[in-house]
């Protein structure tokens, strides 16, 4: 008899139930970033966020165009004002958070379903969890926690949909990623594969031939939001070619295109993508990038595939300060491949079985201890790297950027009161981007 794992539409009755799985791996996450986040005030984008949702700007106090805006995002951030207890700067931290739980429960619910094993989903989501760049993430302001939630949601949706074709689950794939490119411009690119995977399906009548155009509508729905933000700036500027530049590149076209060069940064960022994989996530990937046409079938195969490859192209040519920060959707598509190698090596026997689990004990002990170890090992090992050109009050450069989490950081806050507290009342200030958010 044929392996059911092998098959392209696994039958209904094959399907692990994931109700109990996404609600553990949701509250375990949403609790340890909870504990975890920052409690106040903080730095550079995230303080941009912070001031933003305050004040509900849906588009973007500055000149750095509607790439930027993040309309649904904040909005969300703005209803948070409405809370009674505490303040927005915590709450918005704590969204974070609660973004990237939803996110890592949606990616397990993505590997119980491809490998049948909830035991393996849930040891991925862990690792994935105690990752440096997505604890990082979920302890501050920051808009890329819930566009993961969108697109490991749009990942799940695709599974299913691939699995067992129909017409809702289309429009539902189509609705997320509208709503997701009112998040951000993330959004856009993984919509050409779920482009392609429609139109296949609807070319071998798996799918209706009208649902195409109704899936059309259901993204424009969800993204009208932004979509309207785009008309308005073309109203604006008189140029619907200039609104969607805006829209798309920001004042980044350069780097999104990627013709920038590389800069000095390039070395720390390297450095943050490599702390993110001191465990067995990559080796797991590549098993299951390996065996992933055997195992699934080539019709989920093949957008696999194409989305891991997309994330980590756009990612690795995307030179910014902050690139680390745009491989977290690379992370969870070489989760998903790590579930599937997981489990063709499992399979292989006991000895296989013990290894594969005592690596990924290891890893789970590995990576928060490198990370509280990583700032004094940085600065006797290599002082120029954690050392800025002009130094900020109360920050620790080593500590900020390698420890993830964020509950004892309160350096924005301090140095915004003690900034505000030697001028008059009508003094003008005149501040760098890095503290500007936090003391506007």
């Amino acid at each position: 008899m044929r392996d059911v794992a092998q098959q392209p539409y696994r039958p209904p009755a094959a399907k692990p139930s994931v109700k109990g799985l996404y609600l553990s791996v949701l509250v375990a996450a949403a609790v340890l970033y909870g504990l975890t986040c920052q409690r106040g005030l903080s730095w550079q984008d995230s303080g941009m966020f912070q001031f933003r949702a305050d004040r509900g700007d849906l588009g973007l106090a500055g000149q750095l165009g509607l790439a930027l805006a993040h309309p649904l995002y904040i909005t969300a951030g703005w209803l948070l004002k409405f809370i009674p207890l505490g303040k927005l700067p915590f709450w918005l931290n704590l969204f974070s958070g609660l973004g990237m739980a939803v996110a890592l429960a949606n990616l397990a619910a993505v590997c119980a379903l491809l490998t049948g094993r909830r035991s393996i989903a849930a040891a991925i989501a862990a690792m994935l969890a105690l990752a440096h760049t997505p604890w990082w993430l979920a302890t501050v302001a920051e808009v890329y926690t819930w566009s993961l939630a969108g697109f490991t949601a749009e990942v799940w949706l695709l599974v299913l949909l691939v699995r067992r074709p129909t017409w809702p689950k289309l429009l539902g794939l189509a609705l997320i990623s509208g709503l997701g490119l009112a998040v951000h411009d993330f959004a856009l690119l993984p919509l050409p594969v779920y482009l392609i995977v429609a139109v296949v399906l609807a070319v071998r009548r798996r799918l209706p031939a009208w649902s195409l155009a109704a899936a059309a509508g259901a993204y424009l729905v969800g993204a009208g939001l932004y979509l309207g933000m785009i008309a308005a700036k073309a109203a604006e500027v008189g140029s619907l070619l200039l609104a969607v530049k805006s829209a798309l590149f920001g004042t980044y076209q350069a780097r999104v295109l990627g013709a920038a060069p590389a800069a000095s940064y390039q070395a720390a960022n390297l450095a943050f993508v490599g702390m993110n994989l001191i465990n067995v996530l990559l080796p797991l990937a590549v098993v299951g990038a390996w065996v992933l046409k055997r195992r699934l079938g080539p019709m989920l195969a093949w957008p696999i595939w194409a989305l891991a490859a997309i994330q980590v192209v756009f990612a690795g040519r995307y030179f910014v300060p902050d690139q680390f920060t745009f491989f977290l959707p690379s992370y969870a598509m070489l989760a998903v491949l790590a579930a599937v190698g997981m489990q063709a090596l499992i399979r292989r026997g006991a000895a296989w079985r013990g290894a594969v689990w005592a690596a990924w004990a290891a890893s789970l002990v590995l990576m928060p201890v490198l990370y509280g170890l990583a700032p004094s090992l940085a600065r006797r090992l290599v002082p120029s790297a954690v050392q800025r050109e002009r130094e900020l009050p109360f920050r620790d450069e080593a500590r900020y950027w390698l420890t993830p989490w964020k509950h004892n950081e309160d350096s924005a806050e301090r140095f915004a009161r003690a900034a505000l507290e030697q001028v008059k009342p009508d003094a003008v200030i005149l501040a760098e981007p890095t503290p500007h958010y936090a003391l506007a």
